[in-house]
């Protein structure tokens, strides 16, 4: 859901091409479906797009270069294109932020930008970002639902412990703010 509000955004932004920067993710880590639903909205709309996954460091130098890689393939392969990029996270985001503000001493009109979790850096940055916010409290609490029910069966004379893990969505919230037109 967030992949998707994320890509709608970008699409409504008019952006030429989009591009999703992430590690390649397993398809049975629900991470994975944030790929998935980016690709798939980006087929929906027939939008030009580009998954860009790869390595992209376990530290803060290795994940800056990184970074900095897929911004200057970005700036060679996509110059005078309206680039929308959704980060798979806000500390991806908030590195090609910075390097945007490095090259060009503004944010300009052809970068479109969003990221995801809507961690502190989001609304903290240079200048405040597009996020996808997840709803922890939400989250919590229907964590804490699903314990109590696991919780009270097991309470009872003749328990049935559950034989399939049960998963329920809780959905995120597109939080909009300078790095794409309101």
């Amino acid at each position: 859901m967030g992949a998707l509000q994320a890509t709608s955004l970008l699409i409504r932004n008019h952006c030429d091409i989009l591009i999703h920067v992430n590690v390649p993710v397993p398809k049975q880590i629900p991470a994975y479906k944030r790929i998935c639903g980016f690709e798939d909205t980006c087929k929906q709309y027939h939008v030009p797009y580009e998954l860009m996954l790869g390595d992209l460091g376990y530290n803060y130098e290795t994940t800056f270069k990184a970074i900095q890689n897929i911004f200057e393939k970005i700036e060679r392969t996509y110059p005078g294109k309206k680039k929308g990029i959704f980060l798979a996270n806000d500390t991806y985001a908030n590195i090609f932020l910075n390097l945007i503000f490095q090259k060009y001493g503004k944010f300009p009109e052809e970068y479109r930008i969003v990221g995801f979790d809507n961690s502190p850096i989001a609304n903290e940055a240079i200048l405040p970002f597009t996020t996808i916010g997840q709803q922890i409290d939400k989250i919590a609490a229907t964590a804490m639902e699903v314990l109590i029910l696991q919780m009270n069966e097991m309470k009872k004379r003749n328990p049935k412990p559950l034989k399939e893990l049960i998963h329920k969505q809780v959905a995120p919230v597109l939080i909009r703010r300078k790095t794409t037109d309101n």
